[in-house]
């Protein structure tokens, strides 16, 4: 069969996938998109894959963002033609403004290369079930009855000892402002579809911060360290935030009991909680 000149033709158990993936991911690292092919197997040759993101890339389907520090690689987002054919074809998404094609802050690609780290390292582990990013999650929140209390980065399902267990994740590069944790916080008593909030932050500052601002909430907030996610994954410490107690992530997804010490990324040592 024939198809017209410059028209290109998706193939079902590989192109589509890959549109698939940087639609959820908003923004993703050429690595960092071979990488989900090869765990998500759906794409182990890395010459075929080099061509594949060309072919995408040239056919329109695929955008390749302006350089970003701190990437040092090239960044894709899907097109708004592409984003429209995947919302045709089932994807959870909103076509909009700001959310496809249009301009975005470097601040903005770097949040969503570094939930992709999160979610590959969950991959990489095998302790991942189930990755419900942001635009299927603003999906539900803006065109259902069934929302969550916010617009969640990301909501996780994750293998644990004992079961299965789901939570919501917020990442945090840099810290928002005072009033943003406090409408959170005053927010999460509205929350019925997970029973788990956990709180990513790039350092101990920040940690200190955003916990701050949940120390009277009773709903099971948690606040760890991004280095000891990528290190530890499920073992890595967190501190409650309505008891300031320190618990390893397992535990505290299971309801369990708190360990007070705890093992860092690099080396051994107590945590600051108290």
């Amino acid at each position: 069969m024939r198809y017209p000149k410059g028209s290109i033709q998706l193939n079902q158990s590989r192109d589509l996938p890959l549109l698939r993936q940087i639609l959820r991911s908003e923004f993703v690292t050429h690595s960092q998109l071979f990488e989900f092919a090869q765990l998500n197997h759906y794409e182990r040759s890395r010459n075929s894959f080099h061509w594949r993101m060309r072919r995408l890339g040239d056919r329109g389907l695929v955008l390749r963002q302006t350089p970003v520090a701190g990437t040092g690689d090239t960044v894709y987002s899907v097109a708004s033609c592409a984003a429209t054919l995947l919302q045709s074809m089932g994807e959870y998404c909103l076509i909009g403004g700001g959310r496809t094609d249009a301009e975005k802050t470097n601040r903005n690609v770097l949040h969503a290369i570094g939930l992709n780290d999160i979610q590959l390292t969950a991959l990489r582990a095998g302790l991942l079930v189930r990755w419900m990013g942001a635009a299927e999650i603003r999906s539900q929140n803006e065109l259902t009855a069934f929302g969550f209390a916010k617009d969640y980065d990301a909501i996780v399902t994750v293998r644990t000892d004992v079961v299965e267990r789901r939570f919501a994740l917020e990442y945090e590069r840099t810290p928002k402002a005072a009033k943003c944790y406090r409408a959170i916080a005053a927010c999460m008593g509205r929350e019925v579809h997970v029973n788990r909030l956990l709180y990513l932050v790039a350092n101990y500052d920040i940690l200190r911060f955003v916990s701050g601002f949940f120390t009277k909430v009773m709903y099971p907030v948690f606040f760890g360290l991004l280095t000891d996610w990528h290190s530890h994954v499920l073992e890595m410490p967190v501190l409650d935030g309505l008891t300031r107690r320190a618990f390893r992530l397992q535990e505290a997804l299971n309801g369990g009991t708190p360990k007070v010490e705890v093992m860092s990324t690099a080396t051994s040592y107590r945590l600051p909680f108290h």
